[in-house]
């Protein structure tokens, strides 16, 4: 079945670099145009239109995919199906009349439906999640499910590597599907269960939060790593966390000794033997991968080394006002 292929971020383009492994190399590529992006602002094509380059797929880069011209493009080059993965716009009706439009959703659909399921599902500290194909209708991420996988998440995984395995269960599942269309044996079932939303991610949500248990703090660090990063302020240094480890709770390994100071000071701040902690409400969280602003990231060791004497005795939040309200830096999803 000849298909095109809608996504913009580094999940749909891992999901495209994927299914041509899987020699499913779509007819054509439409993805967001270039916008700007980075401290410089400067204007970048999207993650899904360089994987696009590199793989010598036909790019469009399109503002609306509804307009005429996006449209004659797609249906000129004869394709039957659109598999969207994170593409990041509404389809209008006459593109789901026309060809079989499928979403690869990375979540448990209607669970976390919307633009950040992965960070969502990190955040609210979700011991498992997966992979939904899905018929896209007019509605958010409400369309009947052909097929659907489940993972388990690990304490150990972030944004980045829940991703990278649920892109890959999402491209062998669009083969599956497309397959399946071809020879007549898909069932698409109507969603059950409770529905939830998974909003883009704000200034606020990458604020790291330390007055709750290490482990939401580490679910929330690991939730923003490794594209945003958990924003806080130690001492004089605007840093962000990438990596972290929680202690100190039920079903968590208990505090080190050294670091029992900290636990239950939320925000307390403790270097000793080259190793970094953060005290929050319930146990204590060790930093092991930080980024001071302007600088690259580096290990908590060698963030000691050449900061450790103007650390400061409290992490901070970074990024509010006087008043504790969140600076506005836009969304950053």
């Amino acid at each position: 079945m000849r298909f095109a292929f809608a996504g913009t971020p580094e999940f749909a383009a891992w999901v495209l670099y994927d299914l041509c492994q899987l020699g499913r190399r779509p007819s054509l590529v439409i993805t967001q145009p270039a916008r700007p992006q980075g401290r410089g602002r400067c204007c970048r094509p999207s993650v899904v239109f360089k994987a696009a380059t590199e793989l010598g797929v036909r790019t469009i880069e399109a503002p609306d995919i509804d307009a005429e011209e996006v449209q004659a493009e797609l249906f000129s080059s004869g394709v039957e199906a659109l598999v969207v993965a994170a593409f990041g716009q509404l389809l209008g009706r006459r593109l789901l009349e026309s060809l079989l439009c499928v979403n690869v959703h990375a979540s448990l659909l209607p669970a976390y439906r919307g633009a950040a399921p992965i960070e969502r599902a990190l955040m609210a500290g979700e011991e498992g999640t997966g992979v939904t194909i899905m018929r896209i209708t007019e509605g958010l991420d409400q369309g009947p499910v052909a097929l659907q996988r489940s993972v388990s998440i690990g304490l150990h995984d972030d944004a980045g590597s829940l991703g990278r395995v649920l892109a890959m269960m999402g491209a062998v599942g669009v083969q599956q599907v497309l397959d399946g269309v071809q020879e007549g044996t898909v069932t698409w079932r109507p969603q059950v269960g409770l529905a939830s939303y998974a909003s883009k991610l704000t200034s606020r949500d990458c604020v790291l939060e330390v007055g709750q248990g290490a482990k939401r703090a580490h679910d929330q660090v690991r939730a923003l790593s490794p594209r945003v990063g958990a924003r806080a302020r130690m001492g004089e240094f605007e840093v962000k966390l990438w990596r972290t480890w929680p202690y100190g709770e039920t079903g968590l390994d208990p505090v080190p000794p050294e670091a029992a100071g900290v636990a239950g000071d939320p925000g307390r701040l403790l270097a000793v033997r080259e190793r970094l902690f953060v005290g929050c409400r319930q146990g204590a969280l060790e930093v092991l991968v930080i980024q001071p602003a302007g600088r690259n990231k580096m290990t908590s060791r060698e963030f000691l080394r050449g900061y450790g004497a103007r650390l400061g005795e409290r992490l901070a939040p970074s990024g509010l006002d006087a008043n504790g309200q969140c600076v506005p830096r836009g969304e950053m999803g």
